[in-house]
């Protein structure tokens, strides 16, 4: 027997072809790059870090998938027009660009937060 979750099957449904970003690079995030390039998410990535601080398996892999990167401490002034944003533990939600992006319409989440909602209860 084969088990579905529903909740997940709906978040992937939705995914496709969305505009999506990822926010910090430490241990949160890292597997939402495989996740969203599967599920063919236009993703962008952010992290307040110069690239040389980066994981250079990392950054490989941001380069193989085609995901734009966005590095240093002006990262987020390329935040824009996004439709689902996930942000690290230690990237503050209440960053101006954040807040402009949530604003506008964009959805503010996280990996745990995600991983939360789509559990079966």
């Amino acid at each position: 027997m084969e088990f579905k979750n529903e909740k997940i099957e709906e978040f992937e449904k939705y995914i496709v072809g969305k505009k999506v970003a990822i926010i910090g690079l430490g241990v949160s995030n890292i597997p939402l790059l495989d996740y969203f390039f599967n599920l063919q998410a236009k993703v962008s990535v952010f992290d307040k870090r110069n690239i040389t601080k980066l994981d250079k398996d990392v950054i490989e892999k941001i380069h193989k998938y085609s995901f734009d990167l966005y590095t240093g401490e002006n990262a987020l002034e390329n935040l824009k027009n996004f439709d689902i944003i996930f942000r690290s533990p230690s990237c503050r939600p209440d960053t101006k660009e954040i807040e402009e992006e949530v604003e506008r319409g964009a959805i503010l989440t996280s990996e745990i937060e995600m991983l939360m909602q789509t559990c079966p209860r």
